[in-house]
Formats: C-alpha cells, sequence, structure tokens
C-alpha cells in the first residue's frame, strides 16, 4: 500500500483503519485494570481471566498477552499469585488483588471516568454534532490542496 492510500485510509472511517490493521486493542492499562476489576470480586486462575475477558466482549487479543500483564502486575505489586494444588491435575497459579492494586484500580476508574466526560464533550461539541465519521472523512476529502511547487518552475511574484 502507498503513503497516500495510507493517508486516505487512514481518513476514510473504520474501514480505511481496519485496512490499515488499526482495531481496538485491549493492552496496556486498560488490559491491568480489567484483569484488576475481576480480581476485585474474586481470586482467579489466568486461563479463568482469559475466558471473562472473551466472555465480556472486549477486543481480540493473545491469551499469552494476559498472563505476561497478570506478571508485571505481580511484579508492581498490584496482585499476588500462589500455585494452588487443592485439585487435581496439575498444580496452577492463582492470582489475588492486594491492597495497592486495589488502590491502583480506584485511581483508574475515577481517571476513567473523566477520560470518558471529555470524550462525550469532545463528541457532542458543535464542531461534531450530527457529523458522523464518514462526513468528517468527506469534508476532510474536499478541503483544498496546497498547490506543490514543480521542480525547476519560477517561484511567482
Amino acid at each position: 500500500m502507498s503513503d497516500e492510500q495510507k493517508i486516505k485510509a487512514k481518513r476514510g472511517g473504520n474501514e480505511g483503519a481496519v485496512a490499515m490493521g488499526f482495531r481496538p486493542r485491549l493492552t496496556g492499562d486498560l488490559l491491568a485494570s480489567s484483569l484488576l476489576a475481576y480480581l476485585r470480586r474474586w481470586n482467579a486462575y489466568g486461563y479463568q481471566l482469559v475466558q471473562e475477558l472473551g466472555k465480556a466482549g472486549l477486543p481480540g487479543f493473545d491469551s499469552t498477552t494476559v498472563y505476561r500483564t497478570l506478571r508485571q502486575l505481580e511484579r508492581a505489586g498490584l496482585v499476588s499469585s500462589f500455585w494452588d494444588t487443592s485439585e487435581s491435575g496439575p498444580a496452577r497459579r492463582r492470582y489475588s488483588l492486594t491492597a495497592a492494586g486495589e488502590t491502583f484500580l480506584n485511581l483508574w476508574y475515577d481517571m476513567f471516568g473523566k477520560y470518558q466526560e471529555i470524550m462525550q464533550s469532545a463528541w457532542n461539541s458543535l464542531d461534531n454534532s450530527g457529523r458522523t465519521s464518514a462526513d468528517a472523512a468527506a469534508t476532510e476529502q474536499k478541503k483544498p490542496q496546497p498547490r506543490r511547487r514543480q521542480k525547476n518552475a519560477r517561484p511567482e511574484r
């Protein structure tokens, strides 16, 4: 795909974004806070958490990302884990929320609420009222483009 096609795809709404590989992803603080929120209610195995994220309808993700995030959360002191040997079969790691994890989750929840207010304000702003992303893309394409100077052309006087 040429650079021009990539730019047009970016401007063209969801279809262009999806074609470019831009999709909402469950990573970073969003994944971490989702995991902490599940652990707030009950201790869980990594596999259970992966299943719950899928049931919730969250965007697609690689389950290894969940396990990697759980290890990062444990190193940060936000979750703790232990090897559970109580059930038949191999030992499995069970995760639980720590006090620091609870504090982080509460801060994230407050911050996410403020971010949602900002997004809602931007969505409802006068400039965006009644416009869909397709309308915005069409308007963007209709804007006159600056003229490019040709090589060896004389500057206008």
